[in-house]
This record gives C-alpha cells, structure tokens and sequence, in this order.
C-alpha cells in the first residue's frame, strides 16, 4: 500500500455502473478531485475494461496513486465465528479453515479475509469472515490489467462506508451507528462501532416500486433482528440514511421517527470537500451514491483486510523481497564505492602532500650546507668568545692598568694560567703600585713582586722588577 501517496483512487464495479472517487491531498485535507460513474453495457471482461478506460479518462489524473478496487456487499458473503486465539496468525489459519464451510464451494475457489471485532476476557476473538468467488474477483483485475492497473487493495464498499462516518466528527467512535446507503437499485445496511463494521448487509431496493418506504422500513427491522439473533451485540444509538439525492429525497421526518434511535439524513458529500473540477459529474450524485468510495479515497488507513487473490499477494511479496533485495545490494555497492572513494582521496592526498614536502625540501636543500657552515663558524665564535682570559684579554689588561711611570720589557703567558711581566719604573714606589693595580684587576690575583732593584743610568733612578700573577679561572 502507498501509504505515502498524495492521491487515491477508488473504483467499484455493481451490477448496473462503474463509479470511480478520487482523492488528492489538498492544503488542509483530503479533497474530491473526481467522481463520476458510467453505465454498464456489457459484463464481459472487453466491456468492462472499455468502462474502466472511460471513466479514467474522465478523471484526468495519469497518476492514479493508490488504487483500491471496492467489491459491492451483495457479491460477498458474511459470517460470524468464534475463535479459541487472539494471535493475529493462528486467527488467519483459523479462518482459511472455517470459511469453506460457509458456502459451497471449493476451497481452492473462494477468497477470503477476516476482520475482529471483539476480544474476550477468556481469550476467544469474535471475528467476521468476508467470503466472495475468485471468479469475480479475478474479473474484475482482469478488466483492470486490460487498463495496466493493478490494485493495492480490494476489498468490500462496507469498508469504505466506515471511513466515511470517521469523516462525521458529530458521532462518536465508540457508539455503534447504522448507516444505511441508498444506491442504485440496491440499498445496504451497516451497523459500525470503533471504525469496523460489525453487522453488514445489502437488499435491492428500486424506486420504481410504489412502497418504497415501506420496503425499506421492513428491510431495516429485519436487518436489526438478524443482527441481535446472529451476534447479540451492541444496539447502534444512532442512524443516518446518505447515499443517492432522489433516493434520500424519501426520507422524510415521519420516516426517521419509526427506528427507536436518533435517525438523521445527510447529503453524502457532508464533511467532504469537493475540489472544482469538471472530473466530477455532480449529475451522477442523483441516482449513485459515492458515499462508501468517497470515504475510502479519504482515508489513509491501514486495511484490515485484502482480499487480493493469495498468489497475486505472493507473487508482490516475492517482488517486494527482491525489489528490497536490491536495493540494499546499491545501498552495499554505494557504501563500498563511498569507503574505496574516501580512501583513494586520502591516498591521493597524502601523495600530494609528500610531493609538495619533497618539493619544499628540494629547494630548501641548497639553503642548508650554506646554513650548516654558518651554523659552524658561529658555534666556533662563541666558543672563542665564551674563553675571557685569552691572550688578547690579558694582553689588553696589562696595558690598561699599567701606568705611564711603567715599561714592559717580557710579557710572558703560560698555559697554566700564570703571568710573568719584567719592565721597569721610574721608582720602586712604581714598581709596588704597579703591583696592586694587578691584584685588583679582575683578570688578575695574587701579583707577586719577584725581585726588584734600583739603577741609576745617566742621573736618573730606575727600578727594574719580575712579577709573577695567576689568572682568574
């Protein structure tokens, strides 16, 4: 089933017309975007399926959404049963067994659905069984595959009339209602409690008989005493007499008054908007009542029952098995393009990656010997810069503290750190300034004056001396 499809179409098939109801999904609602029926001519599958062709084509919509086929309730048979189980599968197998004892046919002939409608304390189910002839199921797909059709559901237009008194919010759900729809030749009676029909039935009525009225009263109490007799259920508190105008137009307030319950009558499109379109023939409305098919194309609900043949349903499951078959193998395939795709990205990326860090590299390389050898020389300048009592510094040391009195004649410079200067000084006074200068250099530490004499050369004093001073570490 589309349960997600903006459109839905429902066909049914009675003895005189073919009528059609679609829906669209409107603004706010669903809204009537067709509805029109056609005569009969013929009953054979070529006339059918000309009808089908016709009315689709007055409905100008290619799309025909979910399409649900409507069997008429004349043309199925109903039965009540009783079954030990409330398990939704042994139910289903319950049923197959029952419903060939209901009619005389053959098993293999007949199709059948089921619907509960109660479940009691002590673990029984009261269901309903809907029994009808794969003949007329099977010509009426028959008729519909001429068309290219095939239907979602089919099921039976007492279905319908529930989803179309869901749409009168003035009722309530849990209250059992009779609707009685007036139709073409036919009327049928269904009695509904919480969206399911629990009594159904359908008996020709004509207008052209002159106690109309009085038939359809006589009609409705028989109904109401098969209903109690056959399932002693809950009494409806309420009725509502739609379907066809001129049928409806009979219904008078004298006629209402004969059932002991609140009787109303509505126009069968009450609640239902219908769109303004030409594909719906308001004529049609006079004489066929849409109310059942108008209330299924309105409603998105789950069905409680298909009545499609079992091989046409199976024969879907395996195409729907493998339709998912498949697309879970594109679902896989797409997962392990998308992982081989991320990955040959990444691969790729990371190539170019190293392709640009080789290139960055290449050209940096010739920066780098030259970058090394400059590295070299400044590790060597620091290190030289880092020795403070080189030669130099000494050097430089005792010409900065010596004074203009003093001379240097030796400077000496040992590697193990000692100092021996010889000079002269014009006094000894000199000579032991001199001497003290040295120790309070910070280069220099414990000057001491080896020896020193006093000379006189051409009337001048002078005093020669040897001092020996450790350098600082």
């Amino acid at each position: 089933m589309k349960s997600k499809s903006r459109i839905t179409t429902c066909l049914s098939i009675t003895d005189k017309v073919i009528k059609l109801a679609q829906s669209c999904l409107g603004h706010f609602a669903w809204e009537i975007s067709a509805a029109r029926s056609v005569p009969i001519l013929g009953k054979s599958e070529e006339e059918l399926a000309k009808g089908i062709n016709l009315l689709l084509n007055a409905a100008k919509q290619k799309d025909l959404g979910r399409f649900i086929l409507m069997i008429p309730r004349q043309m199925a048979a109903l039965h009540y049963a009783r079954f030990p189980s409330t398990h939704p599968e042994e139910l289903f197998q319950m049923a197959r067994l029952q419903a060939p004892k209901q009619i005389p046919y053959d098993p293999k002939e007949i199709i059948f659905g089921y619907q509960v409608v109660r479940i009691n304390p002590d673990g029984y189910s009261d269901v309903i069984l809907i029994i009808i002839h794969q003949d007329i199921v099977r010509k009426y797909l028959a008729a519909l595959e001429r068309n290219k059709i095939e239907p979602d559901e089919v099921t039976i237009d007492s279905q319908g009339i529930c989803h179309w008194l869901q749409l009168q919010q003035e009722f309530k759900a849990d209250a059992g209602v009779m609707v009685v729809d007036l139709d073409l030749e036919y009327a049928r009676l269904d009695i509904v409690l919480s969206g399911i029909f629990i009594y159904s039935r359908a008996f020709p009525l004509s207008l052209a008989s002159p106690d109309y009225k009085t038939r359809l009263r006589e009609e409705i109490n028989r109904s109401l005493s098969a209903y109690q007799n056959e399932t002693a259920g809950i009494k409806p508190k309420n009725a509502i007499f739609t379907g066809a105008s001129e049928y409806l137009e009979h219904i008078d307030e004298d006629f209402l008054n004969n059932f002991p319950f609140k009787s109303v009558k509505y126009q069968q499109n009450k609640a239902i908007q219908l769109k303004n379109s030409s594909a719906i023939k308001l004529e049609d409305f006079q004489k066929i009542s849409f109310a059942s098919l108008m209330g299924a194309a309105c409603s998105q609900r789950k069905p409680l029952f298909n009545l499609l043949p079992e091989d046409i349903l199976a024969k879907r499951g395996k195409a729907a098995y493998k339709q998912e078959i498949r697309k879970a193998a594109v679902f896989l395939i797409l997962i392990i393009f998308t992982i081989t795709y991320a990955m040959y990205t990444n691969i790729q990326m990371r190539k170019n990656a190293v392709f640009q860090l080789n290139k960055e590299l290449s050209r940096l390389s010739a920066d780098v010997g030259r970058i090394e050898k400059m590295a070299k020389k400044i590790t060597y300048v620091n290190s030289q810069a880092g020795q403070s009592n080189s030669c130099l510094d000494v050097f430089s040391e005792v010409f900065r503290v010596a004074q203009e009195e003093v001379s240097l004649v030796s400077f000496s410079y040992n590697s193990n750190k000692s100092l021996i200067l010889k000079g002269r000084a014009k006094s000894l006074s000199g000579v032991f300034n001199f001497v003290s200068v040295l120790e309070e250099s910070p280069i220099f530490k414990e000057a001491q004056l080896r020896h020193s004499f006093e000379r006189k050369i051409q009337g001048e004093s002078l005093a020669d001396f040897d001092i020996i001073c450790q350098l600082e570490e």
